[in-house]
């Protein structure tokens, strides 16, 4: 064995360690971190799906069905138990793992196989957005079926004719389970008729047949005009609700203790997390404008196709996307620990030469010593607000309501009881308001179908309802006692 290949194992071995360290602490996250809202929302409309119900007939949808689709398997398995949630979030920690691996071998065939760990244990370890690579919705699937197709695409770009095809069913696929990688699709399918015009017809066929089957089987089955506009219009009317809530773009890079650390000042978790994006939107910067400078058109074509995508997905966020939760920043996130990799791997190989490499050793042990302090700083206060209360809940819920009884959800936690309202798991009466074919109004609804039940949980949604919604539940409902007002049953 050479003296350079000992020194990669070496490098390997580190960034290894490093790596599993950091898994450890997510799959801790993973399976003690409570709950979000949003993961009850998606287990709730993919618990509707498993029981045989059509999105946007069936159930007032305005999502794209995929995520649905891939979940469902897990009722099948688990039935009627809590277990369902934590199985959700083992499928979550699953597909951040092919994060992981597509990130690395991504790096590996643009950059250095050397540091392909690299971007890979950056992405592991960044705190923003942490939690959300972690939970149940369909951005962390739909970020790695768009990876994959970048991947496929710069296979394509170097030679590869079949990978076009790979590719545009991948950016397809991506859509279909969640469209807010549009940015990402919208790129590559630009550089993909850059690249090849004469290959572009097979990028486009794979990219558009699946959706070309989808709306042909709706066609079909007596419902093309509800799912065309479920799918391209809906969202938008819904998404006009949240104007009435604006979000400022930097509102997560602000101190903030669910993110940083216990402290609600200016910690070593933020100043790093910061450090780390600022050096990507540098590197990523510098690469993508000088993108010619050797000459290469292939290597031209996939720095603007890897920049692009990064800044186009950056200002998309900053523009266009009507919310701004920590879960857009996603696929932002993949391509911040790739430039951010790029830039320390380009600096570690000058310390080799420059230093030496016991110098390069020293400097990555003490950046190991960095973030496996900082991550322990960020995560341990995640470990003490546990979901444990939120299963016991739903154990005690399957104990005391019959599963005949049809449940108003307005959490979305009442996965394993039929449908007491069309609309669940979102504020229904804001989500209503710009909504042009909109279901019957609750009450309304109730009177021609009375439900059994109305759980608001811990959403305090039950309070921002409309004041016929809320008279007709006083009227007609009570709560019941020991769950404080979350849980109500018909008189």
């Amino acid at each position: 064995m050479g003296k350079r290949q000992l020194r990669e194992i070496i490098i390997y071995f580190l960034l290894g360690g490093l790596l599993l360290y950091f898994l450890w602490w997510r799959l801790q996250v993973s399976s003690i971190r409570f709950f979000d809202i949003d993961e009850f929302s998606y287990m709730h409309w993919t618990a509707e799906v498993a029981r045989g119900e059509h999105m946007y007939t069936d159930f007032f949808s305005y999502f794209t069905p995929g995520f649905m689709w891939v979940m469902a398997p897990i009722f099948w398995v688990y039935g009627v138990s809590a277990q369902v949630f934590m199985a959700g979030r083992a499928v979550s920690f699953a597909i951040f793992l092919g994060i992981l691996g597509s990130l690395g071998y991504l790096f590996g065939i643009t950059r250095e196989w050397k540091w392909a760990l690299l971007p890979a244990v950056i992405l592991a370890f960044l705190p923003m957005p942490y939690d959300k690579f972690l939970e149940i919705r369909p951005d962390n699937l739909a970020t790695l079926l768009a990876i994959l197709g970048v991947i496929g695409e710069i296979k394509a770009i170097k030679g590869k004719n079949i990978w076009w095809f790979v590719s545009g069913l991948a950016y397809s696929a991506s859509l279909f389970v969640l469209a807010k990688t549009l940015p990402i699709v919208v790129v590559g399918a630009g550089i993909a008729f850059l690249s090849s015009r004469k290959q572009f017809k097979y990028f486009l066929l794979a990219l558009i047949s699946p959706w070309v089957l989808f709306f042909v089987g709706a066609y079909i089955g007596g419902h093309f005009s509800q799912v065309w506009y479920s799918v391209t219009r809906l969202p938008f009317e819904v998404y006009e609700s949240v104007k009435n809530y604006p979000m400022e773009a930097d509102l997560f890079f602000f101190p903030n203790v669910s993110f940083y650390g216990i402290s609600p000042g200016i910690t070593t978790g933020l100043i790093v997390n910061h450090v780390i994006w600022i050096l990507a939107v540098l590197i990523g910067t510098y690469r993508f404008v000088t993108p010619f400078r050797e000459g290469n058109r292939e290597k031209a074509l996939v720095e603007i196709l890897l920049g692009g995508i990064f800044f186009v997905s950056v200002f998309g966020y900053v523009k266009f996307f009507p919310l701004k939760h920590s879960q857009y920043l996603i696929p932002i996130a993949v391509f911040v620990a790739y430039h951010c990799a790029d830039g320390l791997s380009v600096f570690f190989d000058w310390l080799a030469r420059a230093g030496g490499y016991e110098s390069l050793i020293i400097v990555l042990m003490g950046f190991s010593y960095l973030l496996i302090t900082v991550t322990k700083e960020v995560n341990a206060p995640k470990l003490l607000n546990t979901n444990t209360m939120q299963r016991t809940e739903l154990a005690l819920l399957l104990r005391t309501i019959p599963l005949s009884a049809r449940v108003v959800d307005l959490e979305g936690r009442m996965v394993f009881w039929p449908e007491g309202y069309p609309l669940s798991s979102i504020s229904i009466d804001s989500a209503l308001e710009f909504v042009t074919n909109r279901p019957l109004p609750l009450f309304k609804y109730l009177e021609q179908r009375p439900a059994d039940y109305i759980w608001d949980g811990d959403s305090g949604r039950l309070g921002t309802l409309t004041a016929d919604n809320i008279a007709y539940i006083h009227d007609h409902f009570a709560p019941v006692p020991g769950w404080a007002g979350r849980l109500w049953k018909r008189k």
